[in-house]
């Protein structure tokens, strides 16, 4: 299993708050969807896309990201023509965000993963409503990993059992929950660590997380990007 990891070099035309960071570019990623026949006709079906970015980098102390300087993200997706055309619609991309400076592409290959972070917040929803810390931390757990479960099914359509094979340890990295602005309501989250499990299935789904993130709105706000050791 390999996914396509793009890197986009933008410079801001405003500032940005870092909460709303995730819904700005995200909103310009379907925007450059727009630009490709096939990509618009994705854009707005219901189904998991399959895609994950994370935040610009480098981070502000203060929280805002400043207009004219130059920042980075990352998109990761599993459909390597899809990110091909993604790429493409970025470096025509006209927003009033930021300028579009470069967007290279390499491809990753899976390799063990010990352990994974998520470099943004992770969102589990309960009855519509946010997981918080306190609550029954085996729905936590079970969320997670039939999420990552439905995903991989959904892509690869084979079948695959994780519940309770995946998840070895997990901690919470943030007391005070974290929260995405997006149109006009907090979603919370928390960053966490999760030790995986150390059979196949359990190491492929680790790998695929990192390509599409774990939780809830990887691709309208970048939760849930995963870093992996």
């Amino acid at each position: 299993m390999n996914f396509v990891e793009l890197t986009v070099t933008v410079m801001l035309k405003r500032n940005i708050f870092f909460a709303d960071s995730g819904y700005i570019i995200g909103k310009n990623i379907n925007k450059a969807m727009l630009l490709d026949k096939d990509l618009k006709e994705l854009h707005p079906k219901k189904e998991y896309k399959h895609y994950v970015f994370n935040s610009f980098y480098p981070l502000e102390k203060d929280k805002i990201y400043k207009s004219d300087k130059l920042y980075i993200f990352k998109i990761r997706g599993l459909n390597f023509e899809f990110m091909e055309k993604i790429k493409i619609c970025l470096q025509r991309l006209e927003s009033n965000d930021f300028k579009v400076i470069s967007v290279a592409a390499s491809q990753v290959k899976q390799r063990h993963i010990n352990e994974l972070y998520t470099v943004t917040p992770v969102i589990i929803t309960i009855d519509n409503k946010p997981w918080l810390q306190g609550e029954d931390l085996e729905i936590f757990k079970n969320r997670v990993e039939a999420n990552l479960e439905k995903k991989y099914k959904d892509f690869f359509n084979e079948d695959i059992n994780i519940q309770g094979r995946f998840i070895k340890r997990l901690k919470f990295k943030n007391r005070m929950p974290m929260y995405f602005n997006y149109k006009g309501i907090k979603l919370l989250a928390n960053k966490v660590s999760i030790e995986v499990q150390d059979d196949e299935e359990a190491q492929k789904i680790a790998f695929m997380a990192m390509a599409v993130g774990v939780g809830e709105k990887n691709s309208a706000i970048g939760a849930g990007f995963c870093s992996g050791k």
